[in-house]
């Protein structure tokens, strides 16, 4: 069985990006620790910024240092290349892979239709359902909406195939 690849919760784009800026910075490949002490967090705080970047194929962990893979130097060097390869990337991992299965079969989806699919998948963000419809929607937004994998009419918080 293979493992399943979810998305950390309350991790930004622009995080991202300073990240791979950053390590860009010293060469393309940075120490997790001086990275970290830059930013004015301990390593614990990154370790999400830190996972989200290396789900998307945008740095590659090796002990104690990141290195930029070839699409992390694309996404920041020529945005609209780089933003078109992590659309591919972000489709396989999860909210994003079931909204855009779910989208593609219906017209509009909720927040609530994909936490409910994850459910079924055994896949959850909190224990708590409207917290994490919450966080569901709040990773849809943000990420599904910059990649454009996802359309979102903020009037009616429904998510639509791009």
């Amino acid at each position: 069985m293979s493992q399943t690849n979810v998305f950390p919760a309350n991790v930004s784009s622009s995080q991202v990006i300073a990240l791979i800026e950053a390590a860009i910075g010293e060469g393309g490949r940075a120490d997790l620790a001086k990275l970290a002490n830059n930013f004015g967090f301990d390593i614990k705080s990154m370790l999400p910024i830190l996972s989200a970047a290396e789900l998307l194929d945008l740095i590659k962990i090796d002990g104690g240092d990141i290195s930029v893979t070839d699409l992390g130097f694309k996404l920041v060097k020529n945005k609209t290349d780089g933003l078109r390869l992590l659309k591919v990337n972000i489709s396989k991992i999860e909210p994003f892979k079931t909204a855009i299965e779910l989208s593609k079969d219906s017209n509009f989806i909720t927040s609530k239709d994909v936490s409910e699919a994850l459910a079924n998948k055994g896949i959850s963000f909190s224990e708590d359902q409207m917290e994490n419809e919450k966080i569901i929607d709040e990773i849809l937004i943000h990420w599904a909406i910059y990649t454009k994998v996802l359309k979102h009419n903020g009037k009616t918080a429904l998510f639509s195939h791009h």
